[in-house]
């Protein structure tokens, strides 16, 4: 289990570059993109066809030293799923899945803003665990476990 350093850390598309997965225009691109869909940069960049999911679950687990989890191997708990909002679960693309003490162990696709782990907490009253999940397998339990309202499409009314 990893809890959040409070240090200083190198931003994700940063570390993207050094390891030679992206260019810097590929990361200046997909942060165009995240200011208007406010998206994850993993999504974005998967998305994009820059990287593949395996490339930023592995960059958690070496740049951040977060443990992977393979979440199918879980029994996750819908209770904890429903702790948090679906938007922001998805927004974030977290996925609470497990509770020891007072911590919350979430899964995640890249490291959460510290405005995040904060609000976690506060919906919660828990402190937040992170490990590393694939970005696939967290939208799938996602998308199961706490689907996002669907907004059905306005039906014209027979005036006849």
């Amino acid at each position: 289990m990893s809890s959040i350093n409070r240090a200083p850390r190198p931003k994700l598309g940063e570390i993207l570059i050094d390891m030679g997965l992206v260019t810097e225009e590929q990361i200046q691109q997909a942060l165009g993109v995240q200011e208007t869909t406010k998206e994850t940069l993993s999504s974005i960049m998967v998305d994009m066809g820059c990287l593949s999911d395996s490339d930023f679950t592995r960059t958690l687990v070496m740049e951040y030293q977060l443990p992977y989890i393979i979440l199918e191997n879980y029994e996750l708990d819908e209770e904890l799923v429903n702790l948090l909002c679906p938007e922001f679960l998805h927004s974030n693309k977290l996925l609470p899945f497990d509770r020891i003490g007072d911590t919350l162990l979430c899964a995640v696709t890249e490291l959460p803003r510290e405005e995040i782990l904060e609000e976690i907490t506060r919906q919660t009253g828990c402190k937040t665990g992170l490990y590393a999940a694939s970005l696939s397998e967290v939208d799938r339990f996602l998308g199961h476990l706490a689907p996002l309202k669907q907004t059905a499409a306005a039906e014209p009314v027979d005036q006849g």
